[in-house]
């Protein structure tokens, strides 16, 4: 009997923690992370704008190099996408649908497995006397209960943003 106490106590402690996640954790997520880049902004711009060139230094596809990628419309263009599917990053489509040449650009996220969401993306560049500071931002929302799943993925996601602008530095600067 005492056993049995001791796991409805458990099981209670475990649903109230749940409980007091699902309503606490945030429905929205925000990620902003820059990098000065020693080089004009003209220099950097393709490194974004081109999907073919995004996975010379795409964080993601680091972990899942047997993903497979196709790229339609014309690469660098408004309309353009990357979609992908691979084992360990699940299938995709990041496409662009804004983009102020050598200034910003404006993508769509659309996760399809493991499961569905949508964020927007962008890249800001601004540029002062050769060294351009970029800055890659995310913007998504996580419905209830998908927001404590949200709640884990901020920090692991500003690391991926991290490695990947660090990656895009040196590419760059080489």
């Amino acid at each position: 009997m005492k056993v049995l106490k001791v796991l409805l106590w458990i099981v209670g402690i475990i649903l109230l923690i749940g409980v007091i996640l699902l309503v606490a954790a945030p429905t929205k997520m925000h990620i902003e992370r820059s990098v000065a880049i020693n080089a004009p902004a003209s220099q950097i711009w393709p490194h974004l704008v081109n999907y073919a060139s995004f996975n010379d230094w795409n964080p993601w596809y680091k972990m899942d190099t047997a993903a497979q990628y196709t790229i339609t419309g014309q690469d660098g263009t408004v309309g353009a996408a990357s979609n992908w599917k691979g084992e360990k990053i699940g299938e995709g489509r990041l496409e662009t649908t804004a983009m102020e040449p050598y200034t910003s650009v404006q993508q769509q996220l659309t996760f399809i497995k493991p499961w569905e969401s949508t964020a927007d993306c962008y890249y800001r560049l601004s540029e002062n006397a050769g060294v351009t500071t970029v800055t890659w931002g995310f913007d998504s929302e996580f419905p209830r209960p998908q927001n404590i799943m949200g709640l884990f993925m901020k920090g692991s996601l500003e690391k991926d943003y991290d490695n990947g602008l660090q990656d895009l530095k040196k590419q760059v600067e080489q």
